[in-house]
């Protein structure tokens, strides 16, 4: 089971426990969930940069076409989280032929019905899906299981009480946010 520290960054600032992020390990990767990149299309490719200098990342950026993917690795994303609803005609392809890094994506659930041949292409893919919502329509809960039959699934989950439900599931990595890693780790999950 993997836990990976998430940062979000809005207006150039950590939120949240920004103090912490001394704590982990420099050689543990954090996802940086970019909420000015993802809602206004306004990433700063600065703040990847310093960051990158102490921390491998995998920058979650809302990137809307290949240009914005090749900044983003050039700043020192050593992964990208591509969003399939600002990037409709991404093809990963294009992506492969100019760089090795890995690339994860990120669809809207009700569409998670992707091709499994096109969801090959990717290294995986992000959930930020509450189990509520999942646990709503019984066919969400079979689709995902067959897409991470396939394919590396990270969910997002911010409550230790879930993570037994997505292992039910078969989901062994997380995205936690950076305040509550310690905790996850200490408890053994």
């Amino acid at each position: 089971m993997e836990f990976i520290p998430l940062i979000k960054i809005k207006n150039r600032k950590i939120l949240y426990a920004k103090e912490l992020l001394e704590s982990i390990d420099e050689s543990k990767i954090i996802y940086v969930f970019y909420i000015d990149g993802i809602e206004k299309n306004k990433p700063n490719l600065c703040t990847f940069q310093k960051l990158s200098k102490n921390h491998e990342l995998w920058v979650d950026p809302g990137p809307r076409d290949l240009g914005d993917i090749v900044d983003n690795f050039l700043t020192g994303a050593s992964a990208i989280t591509i969003r399939s609803h600002l990037f409709p005609k991404i093809n990963p392809l294009n992506i492969r032929e100019i760089s090795e890094n890995k690339i994860f994506i990120n669809d809207d659930f009700k569409k998670m019905n992707m091709d499994s041949l096109l969801l090959e292409k990717y290294d995986g893919f992000t959930l930020f899906i509450s189990r509520e919502k999942i646990d709503q329509e019984y066919n969400y809960r079979n689709q995902l299981k067959n897409h991470i039959s396939k394919s590396t699934a990270y969910v997002y989950e911010s409550n230790k009480d879930n993570i037994n439900y997505w292992k039910n599931i078969g989901i062994e990595n997380f995205l936690v946010n950076l305040n509550k890693y310690e905790e996850m780790k200490k408890r053994g999950f």
